[in-house]
């Protein structure tokens, strides 16, 4: 009857040493796997890391680099060179045209409001018109360079670009780009000789004592400075349409190296 007793009582207390022996051991096996985890790495597993790291995830600048590396050299260069004599071309016109539309606004609207006759009709307008339509041409112009600028950026796009396709391309360009300067250009010239005429006619009326009366309907015969205003306007405008067309000019070079003339003929 006493070893039963001490049987049933011993049991329990077997069963709870050998449970708190194995949780002891579990215990001292995390302690040592967290400690490994924590412990640094030697130099030469930290640059392996970095290394397959590195592989596995490109750089920004490796990326561009390849991608510029599948473009052919001359359709690259030639995407340069366009973005360059775009940019050139895109600011110069901008600059030039602003000024010579305010310019052309504010001398309109002064000399009509001093040569308005008694019946409210003025001689001014004409002046005008081609200038104008200098203006309009130059507009057009700069939105044809804004194309040219992404014209380039397609040639860095698309790594299937022939440097015959390329050359198709910027003769296109040059081609639509060189017909309105040169329409520009030609009106312009037209309005500057239509100006200088005029200031020419006032200059020999002040000389010989006419275009001196009362009132504001013979101001208009006296030659004014912002006659003069409107002549440096005019050359702005020639200006912009020169620099446009020389631009495209100088692209032109571009186009004989990525598609050379063919000499079979010459032979």
């Amino acid at each position: 009857m006493g070893k039963v007793i001490i049987n049933q009582v011993a049991a329990p207390l077997i069963i709870a040493l050998a449970a708190g022996v194995v949780a002891a051991f579990q215990q001292s096996s995390r302690n040592v796997v967290i400690a490994r985890a924590n412990r640094p790495l030697p130099p030469l597993a930290v640059f392996r890391s970095v290394h397959k790291q590195h592989q596995q995830q490109p750089t920004q600048s490796t990326a561009l680099f390849s991608s510029q590396s599948d473009n052919d050299p001359l359709v690259y260069r030639a995407s340069k060179n366009l973005t360059a004599s775009a940019w050139l071309s895109w600011w110069s016109q901008v600059i030039l045209t602003v000024i010579s539309a305010v310019t052309f606004i504010f001398a309109r609207n002064v000399m009509e409001a001093s040569s308005m006759g008694p019946m409210g009709i003025t001689k001014v307008a004409p002046k005008f018109v081609l200038p104008g339509v200098g203006i309009v041409l130059s507009t057009m112009s700069i939105i044809w360079t804004w194309g040219g600028r992404r014209l380039a950026k397609r040639f860095l796009r698309r790594t299937n670009t022939t440097p015959v396709e390329a050359a198709n391309l910027l003769r296109r360009v040059i081609k639509v780009g060189a017909t309105i300067n040169l329409i520009g250009l030609f009106t312009s010239v037209l309005g500057a000789q239509f100006i200088i005429g005029t200031l020419v006619a006032k200059s020999m009326q002040n000389a010989v004592g006419f275009g001196v009366g009362i009132g504001g309907g013979m101001v208009s015969a006296q030659l004014q400075p912002l006659d003069l205003l409107v002549v440096q306007a005019n050359t702005n405008m020639l200006t912009s349409h020169f620099v446009s067309l020389a631009c495209l000019l100088w692209l032109t070079r571009m186009v004989d190296k990525l598609d050379p003339p063919s000499t079979e003929d010459d032979l």
